[in-house]
């Protein structure tokens, strides 16, 4: 079965906002926990997608292309953020 880079992508990014909105409503500690939890297990879920896709890389179509580049940067980005989350936060 393919991989759909897109809808991982996606999944992805619909969690970092939801991080994000938890952030942005103040300093409540649980929630950014909760969040911060939510967002690692969606990160453990795609992770194992991201691995360098080899010689597939060229039967990727350009759009399941850029999903896999979205993938890599939500991941990274999740990273960053969780990181500072847990020095806000001591999680």
């Amino acid at each position: 079965m393919a991989i759909n880079f897109l809808k991982a992508a996606e999944f992805l990014q619909e969690e970092l906002q939801e991080f994000y909105r938890v952030l942005r409503r103040g300093n409540d500690s649980p929630a950014i926990r909760t969040a911060a939890e939510r967002l690692r297990t969606a990160m453990n879920q795609i992770e194992p997608l991201a691995g360098d896709p080899g010689d597939a890389w060229k039967d990727l179509a350009p759009e399941q292309q850029w999903g896999y580049l979205r993938v890599l940067s939500h991941l990274g980005t999740a990273d960053h953020e969780l990181k500072g989350a847990t020095k806000r936060t001591q999680l």
